[in-house]
C-alpha cells in the first residue's frame, strides 16, 4: 500500500460556498494512487479535516481491503 500524497491549495469558492459568504476556500486532495479523495473549507485545517474524513470513510468502504470485509 502506497503513503497518501495530500495536497491543499487556496481555491476560488463554488455556488454554494459563495452563497456561504465564502470570499476563498482551500481544497485538499488525498490520493494514493489508486484512491482519491477531496476536502473543501474556508481554512487549510478545515479542508485537510474534510478531506482526511472522506479518506477514511473511502477506506472503510473499500471492500479490496481485507482487514475491512473480516476484521
Amino acid at each position: 500500500m502506497h503513503t497518501p500524497e495530500i495536497k491543499t491549495q487556496l481555491t476560488p469558492p463554488n455556488f454554494f460556498e459563495k452563497l456561504a459568504g465564502m470570499r476563498h476556500a482551500y481544497e485538499t486532495t488525498i490520493g494514493d494512487g489508486v484512491s482519491e479523495v477531496v476536502g473543501r473549507g474556508p481554512t487549510p485545517e478545515a479542508s485537510h479535516e474534510a478531506a482526511q474524513a472522506n479518506w477514511d470513510l473511502a477506506q472503510l468502504f473499500d471492500y479490496g481491503n481485507s482487514a475491512a470485509m473480516y476484521p
